[in-house]
């Protein structure tokens, strides 16, 4: 009985680890490191304006535990952001704003959309809640519009 136990909780704990994957979630430690081309991505990408005045984008998130564009540009007003996940490992990203904006959970394959209004031009973190200690985390730049 004791032994199944065991197994089971080994199964358990290694099922956790594939989850989170290698740098151990929320809290871990951190395995990805950044890469030339991860560091390279940084240049700025400029939100596409809508006829109805709202700031569009989209960023893919993925496996390389990395958001591309890693650097939105938009001016003050509304922008929505759509974050795809084309890889498998689940991410958390939020749009640290006045009041921030916390996506919630994208699982591998699907999309979600926030919508943030921001009045004041600045540099706005987007972390994921799970990766950011691998270095997982993008920037939205506010620039006055005039």
């Amino acid at each position: 009985m004791i032994r199944r136990l065991v197994a089971l909780l080994t199964v358990v704990s290694l099922s956790g680890c594939a989850i989170w994957g290698t740098e151990g979630g929320p809290s871990g430690a951190g395995a990805a490191k950044p890469t030339a081309t991860a560091e390279a991505s940084s240049v700025p990408v400029t939100a596409s304006r809508g006829a109805d005045g709202v700031q569009r984008i989209e960023i893919t998130i993925g496996d390389d535990l990395r958001l591309r564009p890693d650097t939105v540009r938009a001016t003050t007003g509304t922008i929505e952001i759509t974050f795809r996940n084309s890889g498998v490992t689940p991410h958390d990203i939020s749009v640290d704003t006045v009041p921030a904006v916390d996506g919630g959970n994208v699982n591998g394959g699907d999309t979600r959309t926030v919508t943030v209004t921001v009045t004041q031009p600045g540099t706005y973190p987007m972390p994921c809640a799970y990766h950011v200690t691998s270095g997982m985390q993008g920037t939205l730049e506010i620039v006055d519009p005039s």
